[in-house]
């Protein structure tokens, strides 16, 4: 599997890419383009695409910074869904000495349950903390999600500096802020 960060000029992958995002991630939880290309520009967003043999397996869309990764995306394209390529991207993402941090919806359907199953099997520790997750799009509202750690759970000061970073880089991203 060959992992890409994709920009609009390569139009063919940019449009597959961007066709997988839309269709992986509910409207209120997803960036305008304009918005995502900015996010693109900034040197700790990671926006990468997972390709094998010409084909579009999946994306992982991360920040990193410090001695953190924020996974803000990860979709594994529908028709591949089950044949283990989400756990090799995740694998990807872990392939480093940062402690990662991301979040999933509430627990409140089979869905759900069974993404937090699916982050368990891969070593992610559900943590006590909530998020109050940034509405990307003015019409959207805020939804508090669960947050997931990596390779242990994280502490108090450490959800924190995670907060923080949300609310002074990845807002900047958010239309309406600070020009979208």
């Amino acid at each position: 599997m060959e992992f890409l960060q994709i920009n609009e000029t390569d139009k063919y992958r940019w449009d597959k890419v961007w066709e997988l995002y839309e269709q992986s991630f509910p409207l209120a939880e997803r960036r305008k383009m304009n918005d995502h290309l900015r996010a693109c520009s900034d040197a700790q967003f990671f926006p990468l695409s997972a390709w094998e043999a010409g084909e579009l397996i999946g994306l992982l869309f991360y920040w990193e910074w410090d001695s953190y990764r924020y996974l803000e995306y990860l979709a594994v394209n529908p028709r591949l869904r089950g044949h283990g390529f989400g756990s090799q991207i995740l694998h990807h993402l872990r392939d480093s000495d940062h402690t990662i941090i991301l979040e999933i919806d509430p627990l409140i359907n089979e869905l759900s349950v069974r993404r937090l199953q699916f982050y368990e099997r891969a070593g992610f520790t559900l943590t006590p903390y909530r998020f109050m997750h940034l509405p990307y799009r003015l019409e959207s509202q805020s939804q508090e999600l669960l947050i997931l750690s990596y390779p242990k759970m994280i502490t108090k000061e450490q959800h924190n500096d995670f907060l923080k970073f949300i609310g002074e880089r990845v807002i900047l991203y958010c239309e309406g802020y600070p020009f979208g």
